[in-house]
């Protein structure tokens, strides 16, 4: 199965990295539903589930993305003010808000899945996505490795 998964997303990567006119937003969103679809079939999803966790996961990842964009402003803007120390307490309380949000966030999502999801169903997602993410990142860092010149993404 892990086997599967990888030559996935290396198929996945070649044909994303071959298009220079997608965005890093495009390719999240073509792994997203690669990720989406392999997820439902593991926790054998009826259609009517299916969509209701699709329509839920993927608004919860949207949300996830932009609290993640905000974390990482706010640790650049840190990183920039360590020095001089300006404004350290604030910003310093920033990422505590920011990690706060974060954790309130994943758990109103679990909540939220327990209304539609087995226990078991949701252990499933839970280790599902723990793999999946490892795995794209060991083919983020092996593709790195081997194309040192080159962006892994084009920006536009």
């Amino acid at each position: 199965m892990r086997k599967l998964y990888t030559i996935l997303l290396i198929a996945a990567f070649a044909v994303l990295n071959s298009c220079p006119i997608l965005s890093q937003d495009d390719i999240r969103d073509k792994i997203e539903d690669i990720k989406l679809d392999k997820l439902t079939k593991k926790l054998e999803l009826d259609e009517t589930t299916k969509a209701t966790f699709i329509d839920k996961y993927k608004s919860f990842s949207r949300s996830m993305r932009e609290m993640n964009k905000k974390r990482a402003a706010t640790y650049r803007l840190m990183t920039e003010n360590i020095e001089s120390g300006n404004g350290l307490d604030s910003i310093v309380n920033q990422v505590i808000e920011n990690e706060k949000e974060i954790t309130r966030k994943r758990e109103d999502f679990v909540s939220d899945m327990q209304q539609i999801l087995s226990a078991q169903q949701l252990a499933k997602m839970i280790v599902f996505e723990r793999k999946f993410n490892t795995e794209v990142k060991k083919l983020l860092k092996q593709f790195q490795k081997d194309n040192k010149n080159e962006m892994p993404f084009k920006e536009d």
